[in-house]
């Protein structure tokens, strides 16, 4: 079986402390299991992603919207340098799409959605199953 390519997104207002909860021991696992990872350039999720993914491995893909990252992290003695950066998308829909398109599994929590709203994130989540691509557990 090859190694899965796992597309991480969220909430961007989740905490630390709740990233250290849901999303790190899956990132670990995805880590250990010799994923490939992609991830995109907003607050929350994917900036702690990031930070956390750094160090760890050069296998990530960066997907932002515009001419450049909204955020990147240091490339001074990371791993950061290796990482693929893929850009131009025109919202954050069609970048979304992109990382749906291409991973093989997913690791998302949404606690944003209520009987009012559908986030974002909920909304990735549900583009992914109807694909047939399971959650990252």
């Amino acid at each position: 079986m090859s190694a899965p390519i796992l597309y991480v997104f969220g909430n961007g207002n989740l905490s630390l402390d709740d990233f250290l909860t849901l999303y790190v021991p899956g990132l670990q696992r995805a880590l250990d299991a010799g994923a490939a990872f992609w991830v995109g350039d907003f607050r929350g999720v994917d900036t702690l992603t990031m930070e956390w993914l750094k160090t760890k491995t050069s296998a990530v893909t960066l997907l932002h919207v515009g001419e450049r990252p909204r955020y990147m992290p240091d490339r001074y003695r990371t791993k950061v340098s290796g990482w693929t950066i893929q850009g131009g998308f025109d919202g954050d829909a069609d970048r979304d799409q992109a990382g749906i398109d291409a991973c093989t599994t997913f690791l998302a929590h949404d606690f944003n959605t209520n009987a009012k709203r559908i986030s974002g994130t909920q909304r990735n989540i549900e583009a992914c199953l109807a694909l047939g691509k399971p959650a990252w557990t």
